[in-house]
């Protein structure tokens, strides 16, 4: 018997085949949510959370799928990027808020990321990533118990997904579908929808300098170019402003203005920096590199850099652990392994271009893991590799690369 079900989509009134439930969806997401908060940190400023809140809720009531309760949270990074994950949960980072200029241009923002969540985008990951059939078939869908055994697994794993959607986005079409909903979302709530002109030109300004200076941010990777954006964004207006009795102008610009004046710029200079397929950490002495086709990405508040392949089944990280006292591989390695509760693992001895080290291989039939341990100086570093077994043969090699880039001064 077939666990699935047809379902009109909340944005393109569409009829499509729709795996979960919306109360796993929900469930995914604040398990993706707990993920994204421990990598990346949030920004704690109650006045901002507030507003945030106050005009996330005002353009969520105006979209497709009012009745669903949203959720919105500041990524304590300068980066510029939004993304949203399943179940109602948007996240915005310091950096993007920065570049906004009044409170239409954020409701245009978050209007995008709600469009994400309406329109079932993030359910489209799962599909791809062989997760749906995973959750229908153990039961995690409909009235099921969530969070038992297998279910919780499948879940998990689902969340898991989601952690790396800095680097990921929905694809050109979701995207360019978000852009033009969240200008109908922002204007059914009484916002000028001409913000999506002033925002994108600024974007188009920014995406350029960072060409020039070949250090593109993961959201250019992410999105379709700002000058289609733009031309697209223009039609969109012209539409939605043919339908509207009476014309949408709130801006709330200088109540903007001032709490984007309390945001704290710029990064410190351990976090890093990114050239092209190059992470450098001058005050760690640290350089690592990516193949071809991989991003890297600081913003994630405990790793020194985090990386993805070509395919979302392929990600991992540099993670720095301070050492209070003079400490051997071995015991580092059992540090690590209790932080972040590996069980068991195959070890052995190796000798790379940053130094002598333990590289554990461990896993199951649904991921795999390969990890290089180094101990130098006062601190431990550890280099993981995170694949799908699927795919665990394919990018070994390309793992294998970036373990021997690593160098430590």
């Amino acid at each position: 018997m077939s666990l699935a079900a047809c379902a009109r989509n909340f944005v393109t009134k569409r009829r499509q085949v729709k795996f979960i439930s919306q109360k796993t969806e929900i469930e995914i997401g604040k398990k993706a949510k707990e993920q994204i908060v421990k990598e990346y940190g949030i920004y704690k400023d109650l006045d901002w959370q507030i507003y945030l809140d106050q005009v996330g809720q005002r353009v969520a009531k105006a979209s497709d799928r009012p009745e669903l309760q949203y959720d919105f949270t500041i990524v304590d990074s300068d980066l510029l990027n939004a993304f949203a994950v399943p179940g109602g949960f948007v996240f915005v980072t310091r950096g993007i808020l920065s570049e906004i200029k009044d409170e239409a241009e954020l409701a245009i923002v978050l209007g995008h990321e709600i469009t994400h969540i309406a329109a079932w985008h993030g359910l489209e990951m799962l599909q791809k990533a062989g997760l749906l059939g995973t959750l229908t078939a153990l039961g995690a869908i409909g009235g099921a118990a969530l969070g038992a055994g297998e279910a919780a697994i499948a879940l998990a794993q689902a969340a898991n997904i989601y952690e790396n959607l800095y680097l990921l986005g929905y694809g050109r079409a979701n995207e360019l579908q978000a852009d033009q909903y969240g200008i109908v979302y922002a204007a059914r709530a009484g916002y000028d929808p001409e913000a999506a002109l002033t925002f994108f030109q600024r974007l188009d300004k920014i995406e350029q300098e960072e060409t020039a200076g070949q250090h593109i941010s993961p959201y250019w990777q992410d999105h379709p170019p700002t000058q289609e954006r733009l031309k697209r964004a223009a039609k969109w207006i012209a539409q939605v402003e043919q339908l509207q009795k009476q014309p949408s102008l709130t801006y709330n610009r200088d109540k903007y203005l001032a709490m984007a004046a309390r945001l704290p710029h710029g990064e410190s200079a351990e976090r890093g920096v990114i050239a092209g397929r190059k992470y450098t950490n001058v005050p760690f002495g640290v350089t690592v590199e990516v193949p071809e086709g991989w991003k890297m990405d600081t913003s994630r508040a405990q790793s020194l850099v985090s990386f993805s392949g070509p395919v979302p089944e392929v990600r991992g990280l540099l993670q720095r652990f301070p050492l209070p006292h003079e400490t051997g591989v071995q015991e580092f390695a059992k540090q690590v392994a209790r932080k972040w509760g590996v069980q068991e693992a195959a070890t052995r001895d190796v000798d790379y271009p940053a130094g002598h080290g333990l590289l554990w291989q461990y896993g199951g039939d649904y991921q795999r893991f390969r990890t290089l341990l180094l101990v130098r100086g006062n601190a431990g570093y550890a280099l993981m590799c995170q694949m799908n077994t699927d795919v665990y043969l394919q990018y070994l090699v390309d793992c294998e690369k970036i373990m021997r880039s690593l160098q430590i001064q």
